[in-house]
């Protein structure tokens, strides 16, 4: 309605109007916070994971946050004794599709089979249910609560005038103050309790200065001294949630030299829609552990898509809009991105005999009709849906085939 106004007064205001509009798309928008220069451009924030397994000198290295823990976990089970599970937990992007992982979550939990996850690793809106995966039990129950009454206006504001001055097409205070209000010191103590047990939450994000994945051990974190410990905490969350153009990027503040430089960062999903970090390297070469007893760990990977798997798009002609183009496009590349991420995850869990299993939203539901749009009512039936699936006994994807692109070979996964 203002917007329009612009053009129902005199010509003179007119005239100012365009002028400022014409400046203001000229100016381009603000300048960022200062990048890092290009000789320290791999630098990392605190709390990011470096994942070369041969660094052994930084508190967030690879080796010492997941290589110690598999190692004594390695260690204690002697030659006689029985296997033991080492079950990790994947959750993807998808937008309001989270909402069927949430139910997904909450259908195992009160079926009475959901495991204690060793590992949980998360990208975009999988990020949000992470940490409640990550403590379990009644937490899990948390989701039920977000997910089926979650709505855009929760998580941002649209204004078409954000782009002059964030590059974005909305404004996401709800969902800064949510974190805020969710994420405090009493939530990183239960997180820390049980990164010192040995279990392990990883996130991502995509670092769009380098084009990389950067992944955050959350735990650790939360177990740090660190006085800003709790703000990085909801930063890297938001950050992982925040798909470009849609929510302003986050900058992660890296000091050198006495002087303050930035690394922009946004949704993981950018970069993979679903990861896996570090657990299909050789540990029993890299730690030096013996064969023999490295063999009694089973590992078991769980997927749970908050999406469709290769997705087979109905025919429907894009309005001439912004957000509806951006909408799509997303929907495409992220679905390409799932399918490559997916792949590379099952083809090394086979070559390392890790059992695979992955959940994902069937084809033929179509209650989310946008990932960028969450609707009470579509969430709920979603939601539903992987909660039904669930407190039956999930019956999860163990193979992928590569005819599955044909629509012709067999009919559509998962109906």
């Amino acid at each position: 309605m203002h917007v329009l106004n612009w053009w129902t007064g005199s010509a003179s205001f007119k005239n100012l109007s365009i002028s400022i509009l014409i400046a203001l798309i000229l100016s381009g928008c603000s300048s960022r916070a200062t990048p890092l220069p290009k000789e320290y451009s791999q630098m990392l924030p605190w709390g990011a994971l470096d994942l070369d397994v041969n660094n052994k000198d930084s508190q967030f290295t690879l080796r010492r946050s997941l290589g110690d823990v598999l190692k004594q976990r390695m260690l204690e089970l002697s030659p006689n004794s029985t296997n033991a599970d080492f079950n990790i937990l994947a959750l993807s992007g998808g937008g309001a599709g989270g909402a069927y992982g949430a139910g997904v979550l909450n259908g195992w939990k009160d079926n009475g089979t959901l495991p204690d996850f060793d590992v949980v690793t998360a990208i975009s809106t999988g990020s949000i249910m992470a940490s409640f995966a990550f403590l379990g039990g009644e937490k899990i129950a948390k989701l039920d609560t977000i997910f089926n009454n979650l709505a855009s206006e929760d998580l941002y504001t649209s204004s078409w005038l954000n782009i002059f001055s964030d590059a974005t097409l909305s404004d996401p205070t709800p969902l800064k103050m949510a974190l805020k209000k969710g994420i405090n010191e009493e939530f990183l103590i239960k997180i820390a309790a049980e990164h010192k047990k040995g279990r392990r939450l990883y996130v991502g994000t995509t670092n769009l200065d380098t084009g990389q994945l950067v992944v955050w051990d959350m735990g650790a974190i939360a177990a740090s001294d660190h006085p800003d410990k709790v703000q990085r905490y909801r930063d890297i969350i938001y950050a992982s949630c925040a798909v470009p153009v849609i929510f302003p990027p986050h900058f992660f503040e890296i000091p050198i030299n006495g002087e303050k430089y930035s690394q922009m960062h946004v949704d993981g999903g950018v970069y993979s829609n679903v990861f896996m970090v570090g657990m299909f390297i050789n540990w029993v070469n890299e730690l030096q552990i013996q064969q023999d007893v490295s063999a009694k760990v089973e590992t078991n990977l769980y997927i749970i898509a908050n999406k469709k798997y290769r997705e087979r798009h109905e025919y429907e002609p894009v309005p001439l809009r912004i957000r509806p183009i951006l909408n799509s496009f997303i929907n495409v590349e992220m679905d390409l991105l799932f399918d490559r991420s997916v792949s590379r995850i099952y083809h090394s869990a086979k070559q390392k005999g890790v059992n695979f299993h992955m959940a994902t939203i069937p084809q033929n539901s179509n209650d989310i009709k946008s990932m960028l749009e969450f609707v009470p009512s579509e969430m709920r039936e979603v939601y539903k849906l992987g909660y039904g699936k669930a407190i039956k006994g999930y019956d999860w994807q163990t193979e992928i085939l590569w005819n599955e692109y044909d629509l012709k070979v067999g009919k559509p996964l998962n109906e």
